[in-house]
């Protein structure tokens, strides 16, 4: 109870002070304002002659992108606007009003000028439903701060998600004023801009462009962060890959190998859904990812084919025999494994085992079954999508790393 009325005292204090130091400085303030907005109009612009160019300076202070949403290619930016004129009707001697330089004045008390987006999403004005005072100097500049967060379009490029790159710009005119009238001097300030979110800037400029209307343009490149993407999206990508091989590795007898391609099959459509839902729906250009995991998604689909048609292989009958050639190519592939094993340590072991493998292999040559053309169909296919994987993979980090 002694806290609250401590307090509740200290503020009746401070209350106290500043109605005693405003009392002494209202009489010339009050006095400066009379004379200055005696007989003055906030609808006429503030030139000498009609034909005048009033220079009007549009700083762009971005504070961070707090959305950037590819389906609707519409970008929000957290963000301050400084505005920066010289009013010839408003200027006086601060000698003769108690060295007062400037004063602080709602907007709707002076002219100011119109400044709209050219390039919205939502609406034109920016920041209409606020209202942000004008402070006004001695020598007539005014300056006027503006905050918010504006939403304009961005179009989107895609081709390298997810560590795609994307060129915007903020563009704002004078609707109510053409070129020879207004003339819009862009600058860009960014020691109050933080990196926070999805996307980072990393390059930036600011440029007046003279048409029908002077326009204040702002460009900035964008970049995203893609530890997210690459977590949610690219790793089970190639884990879903690695397991499409993997299926020519589970053996026949267990009956499982066809219901493992077709779940393997079916991530890739779920994954297709998800990447689909976070991409635009006329995207040019088409991401690369697309491209590879349409790939991914069509070799799964032959995985299943030839699942298949392996085991369609691996249970024909004993009794109907392979053709020559195909019992040429079983041997091959054999030959090609045991040529793997290490070599013998002295020359008369290696004379020996080779003409036992000779024998060997003649023997089974003619005892080549069905089962032994599965097994060699299954090692094949595993081989070839196996590196056909690591070669797409390869090709995606390749062009990606190029960019």
């Amino acid at each position: 109870m002694r806290i609250y009325r401590r307090d509740f005292f200290s503020r009746i204090i401070l209350i106290f002070m500043f109605i005693c130091l405003y009392a002494k400085a209202s009489p010339d303030a009050k006095r400066l304002v009379d004379d200055l907005f005696k007989g003055y109009s906030n609808m006429i612009m503030p030139i000498s002659q009609h034909n005048d160019v009033l220079n009007v300076t549009v700083r762009f202070i971005p504070r961070g992108i707090t959305e950037f949403n590819e389906v609707t290619s519409q970008i929000s930016i957290a963000m301050g606007v400084d505005v920066r004129w010289t009013d010839i009707y408003l200027h006086w001697n601060p000698k003769k009003y108690g060295n007062v330089t400037h004063l602080v004045v709602p907007e709707d008390k002076v002219w100011t000028p119109d400044i709209s987006l050219a390039n919205p999403t939502d609406r034109i004005p920016i920041f209409p439903e606020d209202l942000f005072s004008v402070r006004i100097y001695y020598n007539g500049l005014a300056i006027w701060l503006k905050g918010g967060t504006v939403r304009s379009t961005c179009k989107p490029n895609l081709r390298y998600y997810p560590f795609d790159v994307h060129t915007c710009y903020v563009k704002f005119i004078t609707l109510d004023h053409v070129f020879k009238e207004i003339n819009l001097i862009a600058e860009l300030k960014l020691n109050v801009y933080a990196n926070f979110g999805e996307w980072d800037i990393f390059d930036n400029s600011a440029y007046s462009e003279p048409f029908d209307f002077s326009s204040a343009v702002y460009k900035f490149k964008i970049k995203r962060r893609p530890e997210f993407s690459i977590l949610s999206i690219c790793i089970p990508i190639l884990c879903l890959g690695l397991l499409n091989a993997c299926a020519f590795l589970i053996p026949p007898e267990c009956g499982e190998r066809i219901s493992f391609a077709i779940t393997v099959l079916l991530s890739f459509a779920v994954f297709m859904t998800i990447v689909s839902a976070t991409m635009p729906k006329n995207t040019a250009p088409v991401p690369i990812l697309c491209y590879i995991l349409m790939l991914m998604l069509l070799e799964s689909g032959i995985i299943v084919v030839v699942s298949i048609l392996g085991l369609r292989l691996y249970y024909k009958p004993d009794h109907l025999k392979p053709p020559d050639w195909l019992k040429g190519v079983v041997k091959t592939l054999a030959g090609s494994k045991r040529r793997s094993a290490p070599p013998s340590s002295t020359y008369r072991e290696v004379i020996d085992n080779n003409q036992t493998l000779s024998v060997q292999e003649n023997m089974e040559y003619e005892h080549i079954k069905w089962v032994d053309v599965g097994h060699a169909f299954d090692y094949f296919c595993f081989t070839v999508s196996f590196f056909a994987f690591i070669i797409t993979v390869c090709a995606y980090a390749i062009i990606v790393m190029a960019n």
